[in-house]
């Protein structure tokens, strides 16, 4: 099994991707350190979730997930696209 896990923060909040390939993909969204999103995916991405950050009004924000050259992960929020960095599980 690989894994991957992408991490941003951003507004002030922790946005986490963990993305693991075995059998099947499972993409895990967490905001803060809790999980907010678990999704089994099928083929090659791209992919896309999307939850809110807990601010005062809450935030919406989408992840991409792609695979093109190897697996990268987008957030989406405020009208900006911001890269997230790969880090260490």
């Amino acid at each position: 099994m690989s894994r991957h896990r992408f991490h941003l923060d951003h507004g002030g909040h922790s946005v986490t991707v963990n993305l693991r390939h075995g059998l099947h993909t499972e993409i895990e969204l967490l905001v803060d350190g809790k999980e907010v999103g678990l999704q089994r995916v099928h083929g090659h991405g791209p992919w896309t979730m999307a939850d809110v950050l807990p601010d005062d009004p809450p935030k919406p924000f989408t992840v991409r997930i792609t695979q093109d050259d190897g697996p990268g992960c987008v957030l989406l929020t405020d009208g900006l696209e911001r890269p997230m960095p790969t880090t260490p599980d």
